[in-house]
């Protein structure tokens, strides 16, 4: 084993009287004692190392930074670690802590000023090792030294946030003086270990961790790699503190972190699907000679090549990490993706969990839906299993007598429990995540306890990134540089997927670690079913139609031929006029025309959808969201042009299903994208359809040349001398653990201020029940301020009502009209009927000016 060989702190003989230091507290049962938790934390760590294979990750670190292959220089890396997380909480012998903290009679409080024990663990730990480091004669003191202050730096953050690490050893010889000339007293009785740090050495290590973090030498060129390090060992610590506290409270223990143990479960489920079986099918057809089960023109022959395809090339590359899949719309890549996850899974079984990450909410929904339904026909046992995590979406329950089943009607009479149903939120204790890319953002570069207990389960995992064209791409660069490191420490396959794929690896990295899965990509972009799926019209380009009444004009003259058509704008405003205009103007089809945008609930946008599904014809005009992977298939469509990007996914909406004649879609400008898009690069008039000669990208599908050029701008604002520039950003911020700025480097969406309005109205929900929203209101105001249930219960049932808060709720830039109530940042009217106009909300009514869709 990986720390088989290395030393345990021992609390009996360093602290003194240690069988009454307590570590928690509960009415209910017999105070913790400091040695039980060190053990029980000690103990998840040991399941962790086993459950998620994590001594091969903590290798991996040490093979980087440790090459001189130092015996010696190893084992104490590794003691440090061991003992950072089994002396996190040592500094709780503070008397003070345990008189006020802890209730504890055996100890008197010296003062109340100084009750803490975050750092003064960090000051044990430190002092400890640190003497220890002076007299062993080991190779990389240096680098030891390096990760004895990171470590000290983790455990003094253990309870809050990581902030900044030269920060932290600006202040950490003040605060060690402080405590040294003020508080010693409070711990020195308990510990049976002088303290032999002084101002004057901890000065000395402080300018020597300084000198360390400047030197590229001793990093080596692993900037990103130190910051991962740290970020594990924050997260590794806080999540077996955690599970030993929760033990503790609750009296159960975790053992089930919720890891795919056997990929058969899955995989045989997914095969007796009828897309397998169909896959299953055209494999003997190629390998035997049989009977071709597809026509030549079926659409699902292609998508069936395309799978046996990218499955073929995957598995002669087991060894990469990153793999392209750049698949027209239309051919299946859910699918393919999906079986591609298994099928990592099956070759390499050390992977034990599936992460598919989304841009938008909508797809989270969506593609559970496919899973269940079309994956993995509807097998409850694995339904369980598949968990969307979002703001919207209730915690998956638990009942506590009948493990792992799902309940959500607190009326009944089963006890839900609810700890076990939170911690599994908290730490995504679940075989397969479906999740928002702003949730895994969070995982990777979050900064608190909560953003980070996640990242120890990407560990051995399958990451599937759909629509990475939508992430912005000011920070393109730095998304795949830390992809590319994640991936290789944390043993994580990741599939990169989209129709129009930027190939980010163009950006500087190794090629070495990367894929294309489709091998013969003109094959299926320029096979007539994909490429000409959908007939493209500039002409209102070329005409400059822009107006709204000329654009209902054209609509109206082509619904004598078409069935099925989509408007999509820029602008809320414009949808909403355009919608109330072409309403008037097509009366007698005016219960047939719809409207989606970004103000739409996911429950208004579900039962529109399912409308659309069931009836001939239908106008559906939208904005920007209807591109997000909106289960539709329509006849025609009118686009205001924006990034080919987007237009390009617009055409996906269009034709779905490859089976239908003269589907088209005309291209207009009417509103300016500048304002959805701001920093990005392609809203430039240069690279979108206002220039003809991009006209032939989409047309004839080559993204490639399109990317390229993109890619090169982004290089160049990246060697730029600016703030910008990526040297300085990975050498100055990453590299110098300035955890704060990398969060908001990485922050995908750029936060504006906004206020959050309930409207009350009335909406009916999926099973037909009318849902008021003042009873949800109140149901609300009442759980916030319930304070006689448990934290976990309380945050189970939020879960619940939040979702049903989403009905009502909307986002405005300006508010300055009058409200009933409010809340925290929550503001409730109750006559909310007259903010809406033909049943859609209406920003004019507060003299909205903000019009777009953001994006991000």
């Amino acid at each position: 084993m990986y720390f088989e060989k290395v030393e345990l702190f021992d609390i009996n003989s360093n602290v003194n009287n240690y069988q009454n230091i307590y570590a928690h507290i509960n009415k209910d049962k017999s105070p913790e004692t400091l040695k039980e938790h060190s053990d029980l934390v000690y103990s998840y760590f040991m399941k962790l190392c086993v459950k998620k294979d994590l001594e091969s990750c903590l290798k991996r670190i040490e093979d980087k930074f440790f090459k001189n292959n130092s015996y010696l220089s190893k084992n104490f890396y590794r003691e440090l670690m061991l003992n950072m997380v089994y002396m996190h909480d040592l500094g709780k012998i503070n008397v003070s802590f345990q008189s006020v903290k802890m209730n504890n009679k055996n100890f008197k409080s010296i003062s109340t000023r100084y009750t803490k024990h975050s750092f003064i663990s960090s000051i044990l730990y430190f002092d400890y090792y640190f003497e220890k480091l002076k007299k062993v004669d080991v190779e990389e003191k240096k680098i030891l030294k390096l990760f004895l202050m990171i470590n000290t730096y983790v455990i003094s953050k253990h309870h809050g946030v990581l902030k900044s690490f030269r920060e932290f050893l600006s202040s950490f010889e003040d605060e060690f003086v402080n405590i040294e000339d003020n508080f010693k007293d409070l711990f020195i009785h308990n510990y049976n270990l002088e303290i032999k740090s002084t101002s004057k050495t901890i000065k000395k290590i402080i300018s020597d961790t300084y000198k360390y973090l400047d030197d590229s030498s001793i990093k080596d060129g692993l900037d990103i790699e130190l910051y991962i390090y740290s970020k594990l060992m924050f997260a590794i610590v806080t999540s077996c503190d955690f599970y030993a506290t929760s033990e503790y409270n609750g009296g159960k223990s975790i053992n089930d972190f919720g890891t795919i143990d056997n990929h058969n479960k899955y995989y045989d489920v997914f095969k007796k699907s009828k897309i397998y079986e169909n896959m299953n099918r055209y494999r003997e057809y190629l390998n035997n000679d049989e009977k071709c089960p597809y026509e030549d023109n079926d659409i699902n022959k292609l998508r069936t090549e395309m799978s046996i395809e990218v499955e073929e090339t995957m598995t002669c590359n087991l060894s990469k990490n990153i793999f392209y899949l750049e698949a027209p719309t239309g051919s299946g890549k859910t699918v393919t993706s999906i079986n591609l996850a298994l099928k990592f899974i099956e070759l390499n079984q050390s992977l034990s969990k599936i992460f598919y990450i989304f841009p938008f909410n909508t797809l989270v929904e969506q593609t559970k839906s496919v899973f269940i339904n079309d994956l993995f026909n509807s097998v409850k046992d694995i339904e369980k299993d598949v968990v969307v995590i979002n703001s919207i979406t209730p915690i998956q329950t638990y009942d506590d007598e009948e493990d792992n089943k799902d309940v959500k009607d607190y009326s009944t009479k089963q006890k839900i429990d609810y700890e076990k149903s939170l911690l599994n939120r908290q730490f995504l204790h679940y075989p397969i995540v479906l999740t928002t890319n702003i949730g895994f953002f969070n995982y990777l570069f979050g900064v608190s306890r909560e953003e980070s207990f996640p990242l120890v389960h990407m560990i051995n995992s399958v990451v599937i990134l759909d629509e990475i064209q939508s992430y912005k791409n000011e920070i393109w660069k730095e998304i795949i540089l830390f992809l590319e490191k994640y991936a290789e420490i944390l043993n994580i396959k990741i599939i990169i997927m989209s129709a129009t794929l930027p190939r980010l690896n163009k950006l500087g990295c190794n090629d070495d670690n990367f894929a294309y899965l489709v091998r013969y990509r003109d094959k299926y972009f320029k096979n007539p079913l994909f490429k000409d799926r959908v007939n493209i019209s500039f002409e209102m380009l070329n005409s400059e139609v822009n107006s709204i009444e000329e654009i209902a004009k054209k609509v109206v003259e082509e619904s004598e031929r078409y069935n099925k058509i989509l408007i999509e704008f820029i602008k809320k405003s414009s949808a909403l006029e355009f919608y109330k205009d072409i309403k008037e103007k097509l009366k007698d089809k005016s219960e047939s025309i719809y409207l989606i945008t970004g103000d739409d609930n996911k429950l208004e946008r579900k039962k529109i959808i399912n409308k659309i599904k069931g009836i001939g014809s239908v106008i559906l005009v939208a904005t920007q969201v209807v591109e997000a992977g909106v289960d539709i298939d329509m006849d025609l469509g009118f686009k205001d042009i924006s990034i080919i990007d987007s237009d390009e996914q617009f055409l996906g909406r269009i034709n779905r299903s490859c089976k239908k004649l003269n589907s088209k879609v005309y291209f207009f400008n009417l509103d300016d994208a500048k304002e959805i898009y701001r920093k990005d690069i392609r809203k430039e008039k240069n690279l979108t359809l206002n220039e003809e000669s991009n006209r032939e990208i989409i047309l004839e599908k080559d993204f490639e040349k399109y990317y390229d050029k993109i890619i090169a701008r982004i290089e160049e604002n990246k060697n730029k001398h600016n703030d910008e520039n990526i040297d300085v950003f990975t050498n100055d911020i990453v590299g110098k653990l300035d955890f704060k700025s990398v969060n908001k480097r990485m922050t995908l969406i750029d936060k504006l201020r906004d206020y959050t309005i309930f409207l009350n109205t009335q909406v009916e929900d999926e099973s037909g029940n009318i849902v008021v929203g003042s009873d949800v209101w109140e149901d609300y105001v009442s759980l916030l301020k319930n304070n006689d249930i448990d934290y976990s219960e309380k945050r189970v049932k939020m879960s619940d009502i939040m979702e049903k808060l989403d009905y009502f709720t909307y986002k405005l830039r300006k508010f300055d009209n009058s409200f009933n109530d409010y809340i925290g940042d929550i503001f409730y009217i109750d006559d909310g009927e007259q903010y809406f106009t033909d049943g859609k909300f209406d920003r004019s009514k507060f003299n909205e000016n903000v019009e777009h869709e953001y994006i991000w």
